[in-house]
């Protein structure tokens, strides 16, 4: 790139250089006396009236495109977008207002012609209009804006084809190829002064400026404002999204109108065309990417539903011979006065009755559930000893109405904390609540951690996994929930928000 900004410069300079030899010459062939052309010429001087400014214009441009290509774009892509990145930003834009300063400043010579249309002479003509200078800047912009997409799609590219080809040559073959292009447009072709001179150009790049914010607005509009206009848990201050989207549309379409119209004051149809065309497009594409997420999510439920329905499927070994062994187990345990054993034994029925049938439900009563819970808890405190320095509080609010939710998505991290939480050798604790109000449901687990040896027949086992159950949350109540996880290497501690509404 920066052989591309030599070279250009390099040749437009020549190109001057020879333009303003070859109107001298003209003239004189035109019989323009030679007192004359230099009564005229001392009103222009060609290195400072045009050099000079093409020159530090060719500077700035060069620095402008530097700070958004290496500094800024891949912030603002990834949204690591600091102080530091904000002055980055400011310096940017100066040097782009900067260049189009120094090319408004840039004066030509041409030539003094009488009401016949003969050369009479030299004149200096000087373009440059305070109005023009947002518009040019807006207009470079635009060129980088370009320039970004095209890398962008080369960097993606570029790899896969290296990848696909593993002939070398050819890699560079192709590489050569883009910037003999970049050559040929910057070059020989001049583009750059008919971005500024030629409608048709204009035209072009307004449009191509068009399709960019399209692109970044519906980008921006489905990630960020969608997410947070429709996440009940949202708080004023994370409107910030919003008044973004709204001023980087103002921004947008005021741009477009610069390298369009140049600022004209007799196009505020072209405004209002421009306006309604990018607010159309950007929430049409949306709206469209919005329904396939949909579409997509609840396939991807229904995949999961049915895969884990499979899985327990294939665990049922026989159900009906087990129901009926624990049936025996529990009437010989009530035969031998062992009340204990019998309320566990019952329990643990309770529990895979829950699992074979209710589980594969979408949705369930969040006092089955809650039922589920108590018993899995109940199991887990009778192989603990009273004595030993174990400490387990649950705090279970039951609702006082009919809540429904998707099954198995509490228990997994009680599994989870008596898993890693017991110790027989050391103090230990777990604390379980569950609190409901009028549209969410608040479930918390905090508990000790220990590492157990590899004997622990509690290490192999684990539920579902939490793992998947943050797919689940992902997919069933998308917006709808916030998971907090926090851990180190004394205590574990999980809070879930879930809007069951």
């Amino acid at each position: 790139m920066l052989s591309i900004f030599l070279s250009y410069a390099v040749r437009t300079l020549l190109w001057s250089a020879w333009k303003f030899q070859d109107i001298i010459d003209t003239a004189r062939e035109q019989g323009v006396p030679v007192n004359s052309i230099l009564k005229d010429l001392s009103f222009y001087e060609h290195t400072p009236n045009y050099n000079a400014p093409f020159i530090i214009a060719t500077v700035f441009y060069f620095l402008a495109w530097y700070l958004f290509h290496f500094q800024l774009f891949s912030k603002l892509k990834n949204e690591t977008f600091s102080w530091r990145e904000g002055l980055l930003l400011l310096i940017a834009v100066g040097l782009l207002i900067g260049t189009a300063i120094a090319l408004g400043n840039v004066c030509r010579l041409d030539y003094r012609v009488n009401d016949a249309g003969h050369i009479i002479g030299l004149k200096r003509i000087h373009d440059y209009r305070q109005l023009f200078v947002l518009s040019d800047a807006a207009a470079l912009f635009t060129i980088i804006c370009v320039y970004e997409v095209l890398a962008q799609v080369f960097y993606k590219s570029y790899p896969k084809l290296t990848s696909r080809y593993e002939n070398t040559k050819l890699t560079y073959i192709l590489l050569a190829g883009v910037c003999a292009m970049l050559f040929l447009f910057t070059i020989l072709w001049a583009v750059i002064p008919s971005l500024f001179y030629s409608v048709v150009m204009r035209q072009f790049w307004a449009f191509t400026l068009f399709l960019i914010l399209v692109y970044v607005l519906q980008e921006y509009y489905f990630e960020k404002v969608y997410a947070v206009m429709h996440n009940p848990s949202s708080v004023p201050i994370k409107s910030y999204p919003l008044v973004l989207y709204i001023c980087s549309f103002i921004l947008g379409t005021y741009v477009i109108w610069a390298v369009m119209a140049r600022f004209k004051s007799n196009t505020p149809s072209f405004i209002i065309f421009a306006a309604t065309a990018l607010f159309i497009s950007t929430m049409l594409i949306a709206y469209i990417r919005k329904n396939q997420q949909q579409e997509k999510n609840v396939l991807q439920t229904q995949v999961s539903t049915k895969s884990a329905a499979l899985s327990n499927l294939r665990s049922q070994i026989n159900p009906h011979f087990l129901f009926n062994a624990l049936n025996s187990l529990y009437a010989l345990a009530l035969k031998e006065e062992s009340s204990q054993t019998a309320d566990g034994i019952q329990k643990l029925g309770d529990m895979m009755r829950f699992m074979l049938h209710e589980n594969n439900h979408e949705r369930i009563p969040l006092t089955r559930e809650i039922e589920y819970l108590h018993n899995y808890i109940s199991i887990q405190q009778m192989r603990l000893d009273e004595s030993q320095n174990i400490e387990i509080r649950v705090n279970i609010q039951d609702p006082d109405r009919e809540i429904y939710i998707a099954p198995m998505l509490l228990n997994p991290f009680i599994e989870n904390a008596f898993k890693h939480g017991i110790s027989f050798q050391n103090h230990s604790w777990i604390f379980i609540t569950l609190t409901l109000d009028s549209t969410r449901l608040y479930f918390k687990v905090h508990n000790s951690m220990h590492q157990h040896s590899g004997t622990d027949p509690e290490a192999q086992t684990g539920g579902i996994g939490l793992d998947n159950v943050k797919k689940r949350l992902e997919l069933i109540y998308p917006n709808r929930h916030t998971l907090y996880i926090q851990e180190s290497e004394k205590d574990y501690f999980t809070s879930l928000t879930l809007n069951h509404c």
